[in-house]
Formats: structure tokens, sequence, C-alpha cells
């Protein structure tokens, strides 16, 4: 099946691609136009020889290194002379330290996909070049959705191109709550704390063999305490755009983390998650990171998606999103922006679906995702009713103190005075910082 997919793919690359130097420019001179259906027309591809491009995205899960190696390869197949130099990086402190080495010594990558949190401090730092006159020029920009537009825009200015909606869903195994006595997944905090606690197994040394519920007690991004934030009515940034962390709808999230934790296998969240290997019955995680296990045959139709549970106002989730960035040191910006037009091009979006179960950037394509599957009316939910990373200049710091906190609290650590902790000292930070 993967193979008669990547034929298609590769097929309706040849008629879609854009010339890496070419803009939206038609052959011979002529502008190119639009067919139905929102694929975008086929462009000269006479590119001039010899330009390389260097592409590096966050992230280091094996199904979405396939889908940008496929991707690379029918890109550069179909645009002669063009080559692109593909490499990644854990997400967190992998990512940062290895961007922030490579500007510093002027070879950084001409593209960068990350996420929401990089861009307000490396905007600031002229890291990110603004895309804003590529974007305008592009006849493919009313078919994005005008939400995920936002999410690359900082102080008026349009810096990264959104390609992959990075919703958290809750996974749960409907084989395993079917055999405890339950025919559906819990819809609330009280619930949800009820099958973790019931679910979970311990072999005669007291050890957890079967995770009630898998939370990570390390990582590098620990969102999976923002679905219970948010689901919680709380938030981390205030409507003047300071820091929130220590309210109190916060740190009862934080109390009911550490209540989950105890049903659950120590991991760290940029590794495998329990549930993955079947030896955890519930969990929040990453949707692409979920994709290889929908294609297990072992878990056929013993997997199920849903909005995470809540405990106060309505539904909420963690949503992200990666975007595409030019960085400052690309010598050849206007390839780089083609590569970008390519990568949220009809075809590629529509392979991203069908491969990693992403929901969709562009408007003509939504109702073909959600037909796709099932649960992709679940992840577009997820993508609705999902926030997203601070866009503030702190927001790296605030991953890394919300993360400290994380990690104190599930090691024993007082919930309130946790996220006290780290409020002050983001507070502080923000201070020295002005």
């Amino acid at each position: 099946m993967r193979l008669k997919l990547f034929a298609v793919f590769m097929s309706l690359a040849m008629l879609t691609g854009l010339a890496a130097c070419g803009g939206t420019a038609g052959p011979a001179g002529t502008q190119g136009t639009e067919p139905a259906g929102g694929t975008p027309a086929a462009t000269d591809t006479s590119a001039p020889p010899n330009i390389s491009l260097s592409f590096l995205r966050i992230g280091n899960d094996e199904a979405e290194r396939t889908f940008w190696n496929e991707v690379i390869a029918a890109y550069e197949s179909d645009h002669p002379g063009v080559t692109i130099t593909y490499d990644e990086a854990a997400i967190g402190d992998a990512m940062d330290e290895k961007l922030t080495a490579e500007f510093a010594s002027n070879n950084g990558p001409d593209i960068i996909g990350h996420g929401i949190l990089s861009i307000a401090s490396r905007a600031e730092q002229g890291h990110y070049i603004p895309i804003t006159k590529f974007y305008n020029e592009w006849d493919g920009k009313s078919d994005i959705f005008p939400q995920l537009i936002q999410l690359g825009t900082y102080k008026g200015e349009i810096y990264g191109i959104a390609y992959s909606p990075a919703p958290y869903v809750f996974a749960y195994r409907t084989d395993l709550l079917s055999a405890a006595g339950y025919d559906k997944p819990p819809q609330t905090w009280d619930e949800l704390l009820q099958y973790a606690q019931k679910l979970t197994v311990k072999d005669s040394n007291g050890n957890i063999t079967q995770a009630g519920f898998a939370f990570p007690s390390a990582g590098g991004n620990l969102v999976e305490y923002d679905v219970l934030a948010f689901g919680n009515g709380g938030g981390f940034v205030s409507a003047d755009g300071d820091p929130t962390l220590n309210s109190p709808e916060n740190i009862e999230a934080m109390q009911f983390a550490q209540k989950l934790a105890d049903c659950s296998i120590p991991f760290n969240n940029n590794e495998t998650n329990p549930f993955m290997t079947g030896n955890a019955a519930m969990t929040f995680i990453d949707n692409i990171k979920l994709s290889p296990m929908f294609k297990d045959a072992a878990y056929k139709d013993k997997i199920a998606l849903a909005m995470p549970p809540v405990n106060k106002g309505k539904p909420a989730d963690f949503s992200g999103s990666r975007l595409l960035f030019i960085g400052k040191d690309c010598k050849n910006q206007q390839a780089a922006f083609d590569f970008i037009e390519y990568a949220v091009s009809k075809p590629v979006v529509e392979k991203r679906g069908t491969d990693l179960d992403v929901p969709v950037v562009l408007t003509s394509a939504e109702d073909w995702y959600i037909s796709l599957d099932p649960f992709n009316s679940i992840r577009a939910d997820c993508v609705a009713n999902g926030q997203g990373m601070p866009i503030t200049t702190w927001s790296s710091v605030f991953q890394r103190v919300r993360n400290e906190a994380v990690q104190s609290v599930l090691n024993g650590g007082d919930p309130a005075q946790a996220l006290n902790d780290a409020q002050q000292e983001l507070e502080q930070q923000i201070a020295s910082d002005q």
C-alpha cells in the first residue's frame, strides 16, 4: 500500500512541482494558473543547477523522518539541480542548542521546521527572516486556514507557514477498557483517575507492568501537563502578555498530574511512550507519534481516540503546529520558499494526512481528510479546541521552568511550591532581559 501511495504521490509531484528558483512564473514566461481542486499548477522546472538547500526539522520520530525523505526525493526528482540536505533534532534543548550553534557560526539551515515557541525569540534575534513578501506573491495563500497563518505571524510580519498541526490526542485501548468493564472513554478528571487506577497492573514486587495512564516523568516539552491545565480552565499567559504559571487552575492541574503519575510507568516523552509498546491503557500523545500503532495489525480495532477529559469549562487540548521558516543564512530565499510552497501543496498535504494522520492545513482538503478516517473528526476537534505554546520572547524559558516544575512534582515535590518557584524564576528572567 505504501508503495502504491508513494507512486501516486510521485506522479502528482511531477504535475504540481514548483520551480526551485522561478517563483510562480509559468513556462516560457507565462503566468501559471491553478487548476480545479486547488492543485498547484505545473511550472517551469528548468531551475539553475547546483542549488543546495539545507533543512532542519524538530523531532526524531521514524514516521515523520520517512515522510520528509520521500517528499524531498520527489521534489529533487522533479527539480533537477536542486539538492536538499535533511537533518533533524529531538524536541527541546537538542533542537534549540543545534539551531543556536549553527546560527552563531553563520551556517544556519536554509529551511527550518520548528514549533510556535521558537517564533518570537528567533525573530527578535534575526535568526528567522520575514517571509511576508513571498507569502503575498503566492497564488496558493488563500487555501491555507487563516488561523494557521496567524500562528506564524509576529509583530505584523509572517515568519512561518504551518505545515503540521500537532494536537495531542487522548488515546485509549478499547480492549483493555472493555475488559475492565468500561464501554466508553472517560469524560471527566474523576472518571479518568478512576479508570487509570483500575487499569494499572503491578507485579508481585509492586512494579507497574501496565500503566493505567502513561504520563511522562521527563521530556523535551512536557505539554502533557498543559493538556490538563487547559482542561481545567488554566493557561500560561495573561491578556497583557504576562506569565501566569502559578494560577489556582494550573496548581490544581499539577496536583492531578501527580495523581495520574502514580498510575504510570516512568518514561521520557522524547522516547517511546509505553502506550506504543502495549504497556499502557490510556495516554495523551502527539498525534503523529501514534500513527505507526494504527498501522500495526496487532492493534487493529483496539485503539480509539477522544477529546481529553476535562475538569472545568469547555473541551480543551494542547495543539501547537510545526511551521516552516527560512533562516538568516539562506543564500537563495526564493528557492527555499518554493520548497515551502511545495511542502504545503495539496498532494503533499494529502500525503501527510494519509501517511501520518495529520490534520490538513488547506481548506480544499478538509472534507477529504474527515472522510478518510473515522477518527479524523476527533483530530480536527483537537485542533479546533487547542491552545499552543506562548508566542512570547520568554517562551523558551517558560518551557524549561515548566518542565522543571512538572519533574519536581512527579518526584514528590509540592505542586503549589513548584509552580510558585517557576513563576518567580520566569519573572526574574523577563525582568533581566528588559
